[in-house]
């Protein structure tokens, strides 16, 4: 775990208020290697089987009349040394203080699954941050190599490629936000929320799931007992794109590109400046991209499906790391032809 203060609150007013109201936390879940303690009913996480123990993290919702989270007025979010702000119109305020607390002024009009939005992505990015950990906007799965994650811009088929794999039969570590951390024994995935969400072509096209719900804006799927609970070293990471060539391309990349590519694909990269982990964060980038492989991997939108692009990695991964794997030989060489 990267630097966290061992502060018991972030601000004076913080700690007067939490040594209240934090009490009255209910429900204990994990996520990225965290026990979190929170008064709110958050489906997206796993329970924490030890629900007594001193927690990592504390969620707090504050009510109406708390003047803790005041208002930006000229931006919607504020980074400083230690702590963290979001304005979410119409949403929620947000507060994450010392990498151990994230206190929550919902609006009155939005709804549960808006806050949790917000919550889960935006806050706990910056959280991560705070923590010394590195968030990449991607998702990732464990294979026989290691942990495999996949970036790229928004649209790019993130979520889909995931979701692919997750029918192979593979098990998924994350969606939408990857921390990796380093430890005495290399580079780490940690496991976040166990679901994956799609958008409504992407949910169709893979079918259907009973245990599935519409959340906002894509449709929530459980990763079930194929989510993997534990840190998987980290292999490789993927930058996904589209292109005109006929078949999908998998490039590793050298030099300089690879730090540059790594800093295009953090979450909410702009949280990152004025962090009091930020030049220990360059320096974790600059080790993910000395030890790991980074590889642009492209393909067609129109000809190259989920399904199609799970087999050409698994070729290009046993080529690329040494392993013999018996599958996909013709796809590969029809690609290649």
């Amino acid at each position: 775990m990267g630097p966290v203060s061992n502060s018991p609150t972030g601000t004076p007013e913080a700690g007067k208020y939490l040594s209240t109201k934090a009490k009255v936390s209910l429900n204990a879940y994990q996520a990225y290697g965290l026990s979190i303690h929170t008064d709110l009913i958050c489906p997206e996480l796993l329970p924490f089987p030890h629900s007594s123990h001193e927690p990592d993290v504390t969620i707090t919702m504050l009510g109406e009349e708390a003047t803790l989270l005041s208002s930006l007025p000229e931006r919607s979010y504020e980074v400083r040394p230690g702590c963290f702000q979001l304005d979410v119109r119409r949403v929620a305020r947000y507060r994450v203080e010392e990498g151990r607390r994230i206190l929550i002024q919902a609006h009155a009009s939005a709804s549960p699954e808006k806050v949790r939005l917000f919550l889960l992505g935006s806050a706990m990015s910056a959280l991560l941050y705070q923590r010394g950990l590195l968030p990449l906007h991607g998702s990732a799965v464990e294979t026989r190599w290691g942990g495999m994650i996949f970036v790229g811009p928004q649209g790019s088929g993130k979520s889909t490629l995931a979701a692919e794999f997750h029918s192979h039969g593979y098990r998924l570590l994350s969606d939408d936000v990857c921390a990796v951390e380093s430890t005495p024994n290399g580079l780490r995935i940690l496991p976040a929320l166990a679901q994956f969400r799609l958008c409504a072509d992407a949910y169709q096209k893979l079918g259907a799931s009973p245990e599935a719900y519409f959340d906002v804006d894509k449709f929530a799927v459980s990763m079930g007992k194929q989510y993997c609970p534990h840190p998987v070293p980290l292999k490789a990471v993927h930058i996904l794109s589209y292109q005109s060539a006929e078949g999908p391309r998998f490039e590793v990349l050298r030099g300089l590109e690879r730090v540059r590519r790594l800093f295009e694909n953090l979450y909410r990269p702009q949280f990152l400046i004025g962090q009091r982990t930020q030049n220990d964060l360059v320096c974790l980038a600059g080790l993910i991209a000395q030890r790991t492989t980074l590889a642009a991997v492209s393909r067609r939108r129109d000809r190259t499906a989920a399904a199609d692009l799970v087999k050409f990695l698994e070729v290009a991964w046993a080529e690329c790391f040494g392993t013999s794997f018996n599958a996909g030989e013709e796809f590969d060489a029809h690609f290649r032809s």
